[in-house]
């Protein structure tokens, strides 16, 4: 079968191995030429972005010359955040925006992600006729018509004026004076801008995985790797830690005991701040992997938690459908429509700091009535993901579920890695240990 007829599409963009089909540089520019086809049929404008990455340079430079062979208008951003490169599309009025990033993987990986002139990720029916014309023939104009390629010098004041909106209704012109906050960006797109933006709001910095070298981005920092976060944030004793991915559109809190707040935590204290907000419906969206103690606990406040399926591009699809404001994944993919359509790390980070700020109280004390129920989480390895049967998989976990009163189990493959993901919820380590030798078993066994 020629890989050009197979799906590319994950559950966040095309990703992979550097030199592995599809990320090699005669997919990219294959590539490229299919999503202006499709996209922009009859010319316009696209900016791209990045992150740290050594093989980001490469892909941009393949990326631009099919999009100027094509005759788009092609504007480079640069390392910017993935929330960044969504607002620059906005403000801009790009037809499209591109993001060369693969999140929270480590530097072998890269990927492409495709962003619409509304800053959201293209849905699954624009992936499919992208998909679809991958067979054909890449387009080079002729030299009266090709298109142009310039380097933008606004995309990071632009940004800047966002993140800085979160605080227009406190008088203080240096909202985080008197704060200790230490940012961990992952060696990642925020590199720059997070430390710059804390600075410009008063915060007193501590920057750590700031310094990126092509090959170090994730590497044992970042909101995957978040331990350094946790012993600097004490040691230093800082306010709280700021923990980003790659692409900084993920984020993990640390609070001024070195706990982790996780995307649930982090959820339910955007719910507490909108109570009062004539926008917000009661409803929140997460996904099947949000903590159950979030749902009881949301159910207290009356709100009503709707569950998507993983990737924030799902999560956000729902917010639309039902007209909720937040939403997010547990792994830290954070939504507030009334700012972004786009998962934004440092927005997040930001309103969170405007709370305490506004209940003059730690970042501890914002979760500290909420209660989670322990979660075990578990990889299985596997070659070959066009193999998996995700019905044997669901009817497993349905099985244990059903035997499984105290908890819940979810069982899925991963949309951005050769593994099957495993989720097991329950307050007695013992039974959660049995469950998971179970379900290991169970996989084994069905090949």
């Amino acid at each position: 079968m020629n890989k050009l007829t197979e799906k590319v599409f994950g559950t966040d963009g095309v990703r992979g191995k550097v030199g592995e089909y599809p990320m090699t540089i005669d997919f990219a520019m294959r590539f490229a030429s299919s999503i202006a086809k499709v996209m922009t049929p009859n010319g316009g404008k696209v900016a791209i972005g990045k992150d740290t990455r050594i093989s980001g340079y490469m892909f941009e430079s393949a990326l631009e010359s099919a999009f100027v062979a094509h005759g788009l208008e092609v504007i480079l951003l640069g390392p910017l955040p993935s929330p960044a490169i969504a607002h620059y599309t906005i403000k801009q009025n790009c037809d499209f925006g591109i993001v060369i990033s693969a999140s929270h993987n480590s530097h072998e990986y890269n990927g492409i992600k495709i962003i619409n002139h509304l800053g959201e990720k293209i849905d699954q029916e624009i992936e499919s006729i992208i998909e679809s014309k991958l067979l054909d023939e890449p387009i080079t104009n002729t030299a009266e018509s090709l298109g142009k390629a310039k380097i933008s010098n606004t995309s990071r004041n632009l940004y800047k004026s966002l993140l800085m909106s979160v605080f227009n209704d406190m008088d203080n012109h240096l909202p985080l004076k008197g704060f200790k906050i230490v940012v961990d960006a992952s060696n990642g797109a925020a590199y720059k801008i997070a430390p710059q933006v804390l600075l410009d709001l008063g915060a007193d910095v501590i920057p750590i995985a700031c310094s990126p070298n092509g090959k170090n981005i994730n590497l044992d920092c970042g909101s995957t790797h978040p331990e350094t976060l946790r012993k600097t944030v004490v040691a230093t004793e800082s306010n709280l830690g700021i923990a980003l991915d790659g692409d900084a559109d993920r984020i993990l809190i640390v609070d001024e005991n070195g706990n982790i707040l996780d995307g649930d935590q982090i959820l339910y204290i955007l719910a507490k701040t909108n109570i009062s907000n004539k926008s917000f419906n009661h409803k929140v969206v997460g996904t099947i992997t949000t903590n159950s103690g979030l749902e009881l606990k949301l159910k207290e406040m009356n709100i009503d938690l709707y569950r998507s399926d993983v990737g924030d591009k799902n999560v956000y699809s729902m917010m639309k459908k039902i007209g909720a404001i937040i939403g997010g994944e547990s792994s830290g993919h954070i939504i507030n429509s009334e700012y972004s359509p786009t998962g934004d790390a440092l927005l997040t980070a930001l309103i969170i700091i405007r709370e305490s700020i506004k209940q003059n109280s730690k970042i501890s004390d914002l979760v500290d009535d909420l209660e989670l129920l322990p979660v075990l989480n578990d990889t299985f390895d596997t070659e070959n993901m066009s193999e998996i049967n995700e019905n044997k998989l669901k009817e497993l976990a349905d099985r244990i579920n059903s035997e499984n009163k105290d908890g819940r189990v979810i069982i899925r493959p991963s949309g951005t890695e050769p593994v099957i993901r495993i989720s097991i919820e329950n307050k007695d380590q013992k039974t959660t240990e049995n469950i998971l030798e179970t379900i290991m078993k169970n996989i084994k066994e069905s090949g």
